[in-house]
């Protein structure tokens, strides 16, 4: 169906996505962190990026940022569980203001993650 590129640097959540999305017919590459996805997004022309907010070497809001300049339409879901104090609402809804077309709150939810994603690549059809 889809080609998605899942971008997080916890390797449970990648597997947990991978599996979800493969197990709905969707191919998943995986990156750790936004530098890495960068890099996929380059050798690869994919459909969606699924993309955490907060990583190292660089994050989701200048990963969103990078690919939006260069592909202003690219469809883009973030996510986020939040970190230390910050509040995950609000991080995600500035997520938003970047040009994510969806977001997810962590944990996450296999049926509310493929709802967004059937919901992006429809828009796409």
């Amino acid at each position: 169906m889809a080609l998605i590129v899942v971008v997080d640097d916890d390797e449970v959540i990648r597997l947990l996505l991978r599996e979800i999305l493969q197990k709905a017919g969707h191919q998943v590459l995986e990156a750790g962190n936004g530098q890495e996805g960068l890099l996929l997004l380059q050798k690869h022309p994919v459909d969606l990026v699924i993309t955490d907010i907060f990583m190292p070497e660089m994050d989701g809001i200048d990963l969103l940022a990078a690919i939006l300049r260069t592909k202003p339409d690219s469809k883009i879901i973030a996510m986020s569980g939040g970190y230390k104090a910050m509040d995950p609402h609000l991080t995600l809804r500035m997520a938003q203001s970047f040009g994510a077309l969806e977001i997810l709150s962590k944990p996450l939810q296999a049926d509310r993650i493929l709802a967004s994603v059937s919901k992006i690549l429809a828009k796409q059809a």
